[in-house]
């Protein structure tokens, strides 16, 4: 789910979309924008999940430069299937089921902020579109096949999209000090230094990643807490988490503020590596709780306490009666 649409995949990967058609998110071909007032717009809404066949794809997009490309409707193919989809906060993304008939295609649309769409451009897409770095190089053609998509992720404003062998190329933009990525760039950091990525998911300003060999690893702004590093510190760069040191991740998810996993508990490796995690239990909450309400006390006490004005300050001062 986006902030306002949602998306679903039925048991055989068709596409269904509800919700609001703001930037084209519900990738019917369309915004349904009107005027409610002389300077407001509103855009249409659908109330019910309604399949969605319509595709594009740019065929003579140059993936070397960033000047936008001819978008043609995709006709003859309104029965994709796909295997996955992910959506951000106005945008999605998907990856299409593994076919006999090309390589597997990764397809995104919706609002294009910081390139976070892949295709080069800060432009909203209306139609689910092919992103042409996974399709459109012939050369790399070999290398997507025995090496396709299978996963996507999106957070507020990008993406991320994981091969079979656990490489995963980013695009768009989650830190606020840095440039746009434009297009899908591999994550060297990872790939590089053989991490074999398991799972992923990205949130408004973070991104979370874990890896085969029971490594965790976040970066991004962290002024909740979100990257799990025991204070609010944020990371330009991709960082361990220590906490999960050893941790086998089943499943993760990033939200606004806050970073959610599931940890595998299944021999005696496991058992010791969750014995080291903090626990959070009642006890915790209601100290929690305790604390919250002990600082707002002091919050109200203070305010209370603070001196004001004397009545009759504000009074222009002027000569004493005689």
């Amino acid at each position: 789910c986006g902030e306002s649409f949602s998306i679903a995949l039925d048991d055989e990967g068709r596409m269904w979309s509800a919700g609001s058609s703001e930037f084209g998110t519900l990738g019917n071909g369309e915004t349904g924008e009107y005027f409610i007032a002389a300077n407001k717009l509103g855009f249409a809404n659908s109330f019910q999940f309604a399949r969605r066949r319509l595709y594009a794809h740019a065929p003579n997009e140059k993936l070397h430069s960033n000047s936008k490309a001819k978008v043609e409707p995709m006709l003859g193919e309104q029965d994709i299937r796909f295997a996955h989809v992910a959506c951000g906060k106005h945008h999605a993304i998907a990856v299409e089921a593994p076919s006999q008939q090309h390589n597997t295609r990764v397809f995104s649309w919706g609002c294009g902020n910081y390139g976070c769409l892949g295709h080069g451009v800060q432009a909203d897409e209306f139609r689910p579109r092919v992103v042409g770095f996974f399709s459109n190089e012939p050369h790399k053609a070999s290398m997507w096949r025995s090496n396709p998509p299978v996963e996507v992720a999106a957070g507020a404003s990008c993406s991320l999209v994981r091969t079979r062998s656990g490489h995963v190329y980013y695009m768009g933009k989650h830190k606020t000090n840095t440039d746009a990525v434009m297009r899908p760039s591999l994550l060297a950091e990872l790939a590089h230094n053989s991490h074999v990525v398991a799972h992923m998911d990205a949130g408004s300003q973070s991104v979370a990643v874990s890896t085969k060999n029971a490594v965790t690893i976040l970066w991004g702004q962290g002024p909740h807490g979100e990257l799990g590093f025991g204070s609010k510190k944020s990371s330009a760069k991709p960082d361990f988490c220590s906490a999960l040191d050893s941790c086998r991740i089943s499943s993760l998810a990033c939200g606004y503020g806050n970073t959610y996993y599931v940890v595998t508990k299944e021999d005696a490796e496991d058992d010791a590596a969750i014995e080291k995690l903090n626990i959070v239990d009642d006890n915790a909450y209601d100290e929690l709780d305790k604390n919250t309400q002990i600082n707002k006390k002091k919050q109200k006490e203070k305010s209370s306490t603070t001196p004001g004005k004397k009545k009759g300050s504000n009074a222009t001062p002027g000569k004493k009666k005689k």
